[in-house]
Parts: structure tokens; sequence; C-alpha cells
């Protein structure tokens, strides 16, 4: 295992590693647009499933034409769909908002692996609160982003 903190993409084969990663590349095109945003976190994906440098050079040149949902599926595991589902959520929520054409990606790899609309929501809420947590690093050592407001409310004036 490496030193990063252990994650189920550790127990993944090379071959699921891509199939997960060309899942993440079918919703970040879903709604048309790859935005900066979105790229970067499907960079910090490829590098968390550590996927060689020409491997991730086919997933961007993938990204101008991505895969078709059902030949992606057909075949993955389980394990490698739930997966998948977690860090689209993360990924759609990239740019600030989740795009209706995202969540019916979403709730297509959901029905996938029966996970009900309530545990989807759950991980809709479980994202808003990771991005809580990273604006409350920030306030406590004043390094502030744009949209910290937003979920923190305005910050005490003493």
């Amino acid at each position: 295992m490496s030193g990063m903190l252990p994650d189920a993409i550790d127990i993944l084969d090379p071959d699921e590693k891509t199939r997960y990663i060309e899942l993440l590349t079918v919703l970040a095109n879903a709604d048309g647009a790859l935005v900066r945003e979105e790229m970067a976190a499907l960079e910090a994906f490829m590098g968390r499933a550590m996927l060689r440098p020409e491997e991730r050079e086919i997933v961007r040149r993938a990204l101008r034409n991505p895969p078709d949902f059902e030949d992606v599926v057909d075949g993955v595991s389980d394990h490698t769909l739930r997966l998948a589902l977690r860090d689209s959520v993360l990924l759609a929520a990239a740019d600030g908002e989740y795009h209706p054409e995202e969540i019916a990606v979403l709730e297509r790899i959901a029905k996938l692996v029966n996970i009900d609309i309530d545990v989807l929501d759950e991980l809709y809420d479980w994202v808003t609160e990771g991005w809580t947590w990273l604006a409350r690093g920030r306030r406590l050592l004043e390094l502030e982003i744009p949209g910290d407001e937003l979920l923190l409310g305005e910050p005490d004036s003493d």
C-alpha cells in the first residue's frame, strides 16, 4: 500500500481502475461541458487510481469523444460501480452545481447497484459536509476562498 490513506480503489485490479475512470469520464461529459474544476478533479482521481501516464493520455483523448455508458458498465463489478458512484458525485459537484444530465448518470449508476435515492441523497450531503470541512480549515488559517461564506456563514467579527 502507498503512503496515502487506504481507499476502496486500492483493491481494484488495473482493468477495473480503467473502467472506473471511464465511468468518471462519462459523468464529466454528461452536461456537454468539461470545465476546469471537473478536469482538475478527474486528474486527481486518475492520480489516486495510480494510472500510468500513457493511460492518463488515453483518458484525456477520450474526453473529446467519451465512451458510451452501456459499453463502460458492461461487465463491471458492483464494487467498481459503487466506487465510481461515490466519486462521480464528487466530480459532478466540482463546478459548484449538479447538472440534470449529471444527476441522470448518477441515478443510472445507482440503479445498477440497487442504491436507492435516499442513499444517493446522503452522498450529496456527504459532499457538502466535505466541502464545509475544507472551508473550516481554510477559515482557521485565514485562507478563505470565494464561496466559503456560503458553507460556513459570515466569519465572526470580534
